[in-house]
């Protein structure tokens, strides 16, 4: 019974660590768009309704963006919404098939 929380917990830190690479992804999508468009902090914040500061925040990853947010900035950035949120990673179904398995493997 141990042994299973302890494995369920392990389980837990690791989907958290895999969310926040995640976030930080979306960050590093936003600046490499908005770069590749020429765009200032200042342009792209003014054209999403957003503050530069705010923008700044997320590029560094000292925020995260709300799916409202994500939306304005796909917009301004001319791009679809899951641009921003999706890199392709064809590893990732494995990765989610893993930890399933584990999961059910402890039950």
């Amino acid at each position: 019974m141990f042994e299973n929380r302890i494995r369920l917990l392990v389980v837990c830190i690791f989907m958290d660590i895999e969310i926040i690479t995640e976030v930080n992804k979306v960050s590093e999508r936003i600046q490499k768009l908005r770069q590749e468009r020429r765009m200032s902090q200042m342009d792209l914040a003014l054209e999403a309704g957003i503050s530069q500061g705010f923008l700044a925040m997320i590029e560094t990853g000292r925020k995260v963006p709300t799916i409202m947010t994500i939306f304005k900035l796909a917009k301004a950035l001319n791009v679809r919404p899951s641009a921003l949120m999706e890199d392709g990673d064809t590893g990732r179904e494995e990765k989610k098939k893993r930890i399933i398995e584990m999961i059910q493997k402890d039950l």
